[in-house]
């Protein structure tokens, strides 16, 4: 039986996500200027699936701003500097079903940026579809949000030649072995949309801009 990937099981979990991701480190600058520029006093920059709080942590605070992360696992690198939350992104913030809960009427908790980086591709369709509603309303209510996703390109040919690309420079940090493994653990617990697919998804929560593309992965700012 496959198992599924198990991130935490990672000896540096952060090391690993930038070497898996070309160009990493220029989506980060790009994100961090705009949640630096749209982040508001009274409100809250939220990170889902937050992992280690690599990009949360790294963010410039402006006062009276609450920067929150979540995440179903506590790493034991997670980092300092924002508000932790361990549990469940619907469950336990959004649907208010904690003390921690996400309270829309309240005007302290307001989102004024949510970020999501890598997060919806692991979420099944049902679900995805729940939290997608979740963004849209975020937008009309003036936030922004910031996504990040793997696609598979509508082009297969394209497609397939950056794989292959992929692969190449997967290859200069990790072995053969460890590529299979970690893609056959994937495969079950990572469901990536069409580039069309995502498109579409995107244009419902509100106006995207593309602002940072490596291969197939690819970074959005979705406005009002």
């Amino acid at each position: 039986m496959i198992k599924r990937f198990n991130f935490n099981n990672l000896m540096d979990f952060d090391k690993h996500i930038e070497l898996s991701i070309p160009n990493l480190n220029t989506l980060d600058s790009i994100f961090k200027n705009i949640t630096h520029e749209n982040a508001q006093p009274e409100s809250i920059v939220l990170d889902l699936g937050c992992s280690t709080g690599r990009f949360i942590s790294n963010l410039s605070k402006i006062k009276d701003c609450r920067y929150i992360g979540i995440d179903e696992i506590d790493m034991t690198t997670r980092k300092k500097d924002f508000e932790f939350i361990k549990g469940d992104v619907e469950k336990d913030y959004f649907q208010g079903n904690t003390s921690i809960a996400y309270n829309p009427k309240d005007h302290g908790d307001h989102i004024s940026v949510l970020v999501s980086m890598f997060f919806l591709q692991f979420l099944g369709q049902k679900k995805r579809a729940r939290i997608v509603k979740i963004m849209k309303d975020i937008v009309d209510k003036g936030g922004v949000i910031l996504l990040a996703e793997k696609v598979h390109l509508d082009d297969t040919k394209i497609q397939q030649s950056l794989h292959r690309l992929h692969i190449q420079e997967k290859r200069k940090n990790f072995t053969d072995k460890e590529i299979l493994e970690k893609d056959l653990q994937l495969s079950i617990s990572m469901f990536c949309k069409t580039e069309n697919e995502l498109q579409e998804e995107l244009n419902y929560i509100g106006k995207a801009t593309k602002v940072w593309q490596s291969y197939n992965f690819m970074g959005y700012v979705i406005k009002k």
